[in-house]
């Protein structure tokens, strides 16, 4: 077992408390949403794929399986990583290598071509978690001082509004869902990847788009305040989802540090 020890917290796989859950929501016929994890190494994954004849499914269902099989294949060559910029570099490597996976794949056959999906990840190491993502998928943290909103999307409509080129009362569902980044559309994608210290109780929510984009900031923030389990909280936002819509898949997965 990789050892998670550090002076002030030790962040052991067993020490975190995590559930997921995918739906297909109210409108969609087929869901392409995917989560998996590695829990033994501390390592959670989400993806929301897009592409039509199934490819989407087929994208994230690739995405995650391989970046979990090549992460642990990583980590047991990379025995003697000392730091958490070195083990968000493996990170790093493990995306690009999935993206380069996954569209060699698409060219495999007709009704792939032009699969893709978004991704987001997170790997606890030591006294810190280091998390990644490509495209609009999410990851926030809930902490002591309230709801923290970790990755920021790949979309066209983020890069607008940061240029000054539109406004929020400018925008309209024309922007929405216009992401810029991929896994497996390109030969090559840049992944953002991080570092972030850990805290005893720490909640990390990784979700699809059919969540972040039906529920407020302040509202998930509600749902992970209530005394409830991980398994409940995903339930309740989910459902919660559902209520405000459902018209896209929702997936949902929560992390809890328990140390």
């Amino acid at each position: 077992m990789h050892d998670f020890l550090t002076g002030n917290l030790r962040v052991e796989p067993s020490k975190l408390a995590a559930y997921g859950l995918s739906d297909t929501g109210l409108v969609r016929k087929n869901n392409e949403d995917m989560w998996s994890c590695a829990p033994e190494l501390g390592l959670y994954v989400l993806a929301d794929g897009m592409g039509g004849h199934q490819a989407g499914e087929v994208a994230a269902r690739e995405t995650t399986f391989f970046f979990l099989s090549h992460m642990k294949h990583l980590l047991e060559e990379e025995k003697g990583i000392e730091t958490a910029e070195e083990a968000a570099e493996l990170i790093r490597l493990g995306i690009e290598e999935t993206n380069h996976f996954v569209h060699q794949l698409s060219k495999t056959h007709e009704l792939l071509v032009g699969m893709g999906t978004t991704f987001v990840c997170l790997f606890f190491y030591r006294d810190s978690v280091i998390y990644g993502h490509v495209g609009d998928s999410r990851i926030y943290l809930q902490h002591k001082e309230g709801l923290e909103q970790l990755t920021f999307d790949h979309s066209l409509l983020r890069e607008l509004l940061e240029r000054g080129c539109l406004s929020e009362k400018q925008v309209d569902d024309s922007y929405k869902n216009i992401i810029t980044r991929a896994i497996g559309t390109e030969p090559f994608v840049e992944p953002t990847v991080k570092i972030a210290r850990v805290s005893s109780g720490d909640l990390y929510l990784l979700c699809s788009d059919g969540l972040s984009d039906l529920l407020s900031n302040e509202e998930i923030g509600q749902v992970l305040r209530l005394p409830l389990t991980v398994e409940e909280k995903v339930r309740t936002l989910i459902a919660l989802a559902k209520r405000k819509g459902g018209h896209d898949n929702v997936t949902a997965v929560l992390v809890e540090v328990k140390v």
